[in-house]
């Protein structure tokens, strides 16, 4: 069995995206298994950048199957423009599945998180509004439209009354309102049906068919193991799993069928929008690390919240996420500082805290224990030449500090990530398949 899972080791945004599309070059099938378009990847394949937030990195790859799992939750209007984008530039959409029993976005979920977000007033949990929470409301309530759903006219025509009138209800309590009619409902979902349908499939079977074939599968998660909605900083989450463990449902596969799991781990931490985040750095240490490291959200382009590595958080991630291995990401956005820090553990009312709590009261009260390490000078050149010659090439205090990280954490660092491009990464293990 060769599989590997990719996943996110903190609030999101470690260049999961950069990493799958380097792994993705000897992976077959490239599996998406949650989230929605309130997750962004930014690929940079020489002068060209994509940012997707739907369709699997493994796209950017020729003859690679691209699979969207049931576990995304679709905005089709935003994936038919990702999927117009790819083919401009000379790509080709043949590998892209798309699971039948994903669950797809509509406007008055767009609308309905908005209201809700204002309905919390001071206390909102700073959504990206894209409708990804209402849709997955609708998933556990069973009143959603799934893929397959596009497909069958008379399905479409026999939910609609319901489940509109429904939502217009809600919306008009709320103070809002929608104008669509059942006619322009189902219309538009026959449409999508149509442009979709070359695409739509049992993403379930094709995967395990693939996995028994031997070939390399790659799993592709979206946010972090801090936004995932059971063990994550709640209520300040994502509406899904994040861990490697949403695999299973998300992608239709056995545990049993899970290999290594990378862990994305940025060199700092970062998070977008509302919620704790005890490392945090206010003033100007924390706009710098912002700046350098182009910490502006890919979905919603806000300025992320920019602090010191928590490991903490790290070992969280790892035990929970089953992670066997770390891709440590964005290291040059460190050059140059003369010290780093890196929280080893919390005080909480002078005790010592060597994991994350769950309540929001006792995480408002956390004081992050720092070690200070040696910083390293910029390496001058370019920072595909210093990938080009190894890990071993790497400044010492740099490698000092991944060290640092492996020995805390009980997990090695598989992989370096010195840049944004495929050619700026230093792949300690060599071969990822068993």
């Amino acid at each position: 069995m060769r599989t590997l899972a990719i996943t996110g080791a903190q609030w999101g945004d470690e260049g999961k995206g950069k990493i799958t599309d380097y792994l993705a070059q000897d992976a077959d099938t490239i599996v998406r298994f949650q989230g929605g378009n309130n997750a962004g990847h930014t690929i940079q394949i020489g002068e060209d950048v994509f940012k997707l937030h739907l369709l699997p990195s493994g796209i950017l790859r020729a003859g690679k199957a691209a699979v969207i799992g049931n576990g995304v939750v679709i905005d089709v209007e935003e994936l038919l423009e990702e999927m117009s984008a790819v083919e401009a530039s000379g790509r080709g959409l043949e590998g892209l599945r798309i699971s039948d029993r994903a669950h797809v976005i509509l406007n008055y979920h767009r609308k309905l998180d908005g209201a809700e977000e204002l309905y919390r007033g001071d206390r909102s949990v700073g959504t990206t509004r894209r409708g990804i929470g209402p849709c997955y409301q609708d998933k556990a309530a069973r009143t959603g439209f799934r893929v397959c759903d596009l497909l069958e006219e008379d399905t479409l025509r026999e939910k609609a009354p319901a489940v509109l009138r429904m939502k217009k209800d809600i919306l008009e309590v709320m103070g809002d309102s929608c104008d669509c009619t059942e006619d322009m409902l189902v219309e538009r979902l026959l449409g999508w049906g149509k442009a979709l349908e070359p695409y739509i499939c049992d993403s379930s079977v094709l995967v395990n068919e693939s996995i028994d074939r031997g070939d390399r599968v790659l799993f592709e998660g979206a946010q972090g193991v801090m936004l995932d909605i059971d063990h994550g900083t709640y209520p300040y989450v994502t509406s899904s799993n994040t861990m490697a463990g949403a695999i299973c449902s998300g992608a239709g596969v056995g545990p049993n069928r899970i290999g290594d799991v990378l862990g994305c781990l940025k060199a700092y931490t970062t998070r977008v929008g509302e919620g704790p985040m005890p490392t945090e750095l206010h003033g100007e240490l924390g706009e710098y690390i912002m700046k350098k490291g182009g910490e502006f959200g890919t979905t919603t382009g806000r300025g992320r919240r920019c602090g010191w590595l928590d490991l903490v958080i790290a070992k969280h991630a790892v035990r929970i996420g089953g992670i066997t291995s770390f891709a440590v990401t964005k290291l040059d956005v460190l050059n140059g500082m003369e010290t780093v820090k890196v929280c080893t553990h919390y005080e909480l009312d002078g005790e010592r805290i060597d994991h994350f709590p769950a309540c929001l009261s006792r995480l408002s009260r956390l004081e992050p224990v720092y070690v200070e390490l040696p910083g390293w000078e910029d390496w001058g050149g370019s920072a595909e030449s210093v990938a080009a010659a190894g890990y071993d090439g790497l400044p010492s205090e740099l490698k000092n500090y991944v060290s640092f990280i492996e020995k805390e954490t009980g997990v090695p660092a598989g992989m370096i990530s010195i840049g944004k491009r495929r050619s700026e990464t230093i792949d300690r293990r060599g071969s990822w398949w068993a």
